[in-house]
């Protein structure tokens, strides 16, 4: 009997899940990779691996469907990244695309609507009622990803290191932060050497919440300013698809009263014609579906190669 495998990873982290009749049953997981500091394809396949080897497969894997953080958008790449990973994986056939498809599938089951992915990175996908789809941001922490954990944890530690050397606004962030890193007098030796400084930055966005929920005015606005830039990329893809549901994904909405209260208020807003469903499952539960009942509409998003043994 073969094994079918979804996987969603990323940055902060890779989970791997043994599907049965379109659910996960058992899950797995290994550390994240890091985009461009080397071989990413060599990174994600090694984290793929390790994860395979935590859940203790006995089959052989037929199938794996993957959602990843910072998947290659050069056809070429994904094709050697797909290619590695049906080697370790006993020859599987392999459905690899980026999370915000597995994201969308696990919210929305391939319904149209557009969906919010809002984790260690953030993007926007959304399927028009026509199947077209329409996509912002996930550019990355240094062209955009607006609204992430990425730039909540950054825009803590800049606003504790502003003040600090009193060029900011007084805030509770400066001792959050020197606990947090042990000390600000080499926290950006620390960032800039750090093998993973997208990760490290993400990291200290849960103790900007936490300063955020104590009343501090500084903290609360850097959670203020992630809504309206996850406002503003979500409004563009609902106009641009001409759809009126809107669903969310990612850790980040776990942060009720911080990020989603205030994100579907601006959007009531901004888009007052929009639908909000809460979302059915994770992108974990996406990439299980997709693996399970065939890619559907994200096909065109998505890479495949067959299984070869």
């Amino acid at each position: 009997m073969s094994a079918l495998l979804a996987v969603d990873g990323g940055q902060s982290g890779l989970r791997m899940a043994l599907v049965e009749d379109g659910r996960a049953v058992l899950t797995a997981g290994a550390a994240g990779f890091s985009h461009g500091s080397g071989d990413d394809a060599l990174a994600i396949a090694t984290a793929v691996s390790e994860a395979r080897a935590a859940l203790a497969l006995d089959a052989p894997v037929a199938r794996v469907c993957l959602g990843l953080s910072g998947a290659p958008a050069d056809a070429e790449r994904r094709a050697r990244l797909a290619a590695m990973l049906s080697s370790r994986l006993d020859g599987a056939a392999v459905a690899l695309g980026p999370d915000m498809v597995t994201a969308h599938a696990g919210a929305l089951a391939g319904e149209p609507g557009v969906v919010v992915a809002a984790g260690t990175g953030a993007v926007v996908l959304g399927l028009g009622a026509d199947g077209r789809a329409a996509r912002a941001d996930g550019l990355g922490y240094l062209l955009g990803d607006d609204g992430s954990g990425f730039a909540i944890g950054r825009d803590g530690v800049r606003a504790a290191l502003r003040a600090r050397e009193g060029r900011g606004a007084p805030t509770a962030l400066v001792d959050a932060a020197e606990a947090f890193f042990g000390g600000l007098a080499g926290v950006t030796q620390r960032i800039y050497t750090s093998p993973a400084p997208v990760r490290d930055l993400a990291a200290f966005a849960p103790e900007v919440a936490r300063v955020a929920r104590s009343g501090d005015a500084v903290a609360r606005g850097i959670w203020d300013d992630a809504a309206r830039a996850l406002v503003t990329t979500a409004a563009s893809v609902l106009e641009r698809t001409g759809t009126t549901v809107l669903s969310h994904a990612g850790r980040l909405f776990g942060e009720r009263e911080l990020l989603l209260e205030p994100f579907l208020a601006g959007i009531a807003e901004r888009c007052p014609g929009a639908e909000h469903r809460p979302p059915l499952g994770d992108s974990l539960a996406g990439a299980a579906r997709l693996v399970h009942q065939g890619l559907g509409p994200y096909a065109p998003l998505m890479h495949t190669i067959e299984r070869t043994t």
